[in-house]
């Protein structure tokens, strides 16, 4: 009975996808601020992922997973969500640097990924908050 309500409450709507916002977010922080600490270390390669694509998962992921019973079965749905392929940025000829890491850029894709978090981890509080107010009622 646990499983079912805890499937029905969370594993629908936007719950799980505003979860995976968060999670993505944190990933890239964590790439981002990687990249940021090696601006000046000689041959590192930039670090990223494609953000979009992996949220873009999340939410064409079917409300009912399908299932195969059968190993000529087609497959539905994506793969169970896992963390995101980073990869490395090769240094171009035409960069004047010592890396492939530039550092406006970072600032600004640091920047931008702490509004989409922040974003993320506001409407997760709002859904639990109304959540709450439905479980509790009004008084």
């Amino acid at each position: 009975m646990d499983n079912i309500l805890h499937k029905s409450l969370f594993g629908k709507g936007m719950i799980p996808i505003y979860s995976r916002l968060a999670d993505l977010s944190a990933t890239r922080h964590k790439v981002v601020a990687s990249n940021i600490a090696n601006v000046n270390t000689e041959g590192y390669e930039k670090r990223q992922f494609d953000f979009d694509k992996e949220l873009r998962k999340a939410i064409d992921k079917p409300s009912v997973p399908g299932v195969t019973t059968h190993q000529n079965h087609i497959p539905l749905g994506n793969s169970p969500e896992g963390a995101p392929k980073i990869e490395s940025v090769k240094k171009s000829d035409n960069d004047t640097g010592v890396n492939s890491v530039d550092i406006d850029e970072e600032m600004s894709n640091l920047a931008q990924n702490q509004i989409t978090f922040e974003f993320g981890a506001d409407m997760l509080a709002r859904k639990f908050k109304s959540l709450k107010s439905a479980i509790r009622g009004s008084q």
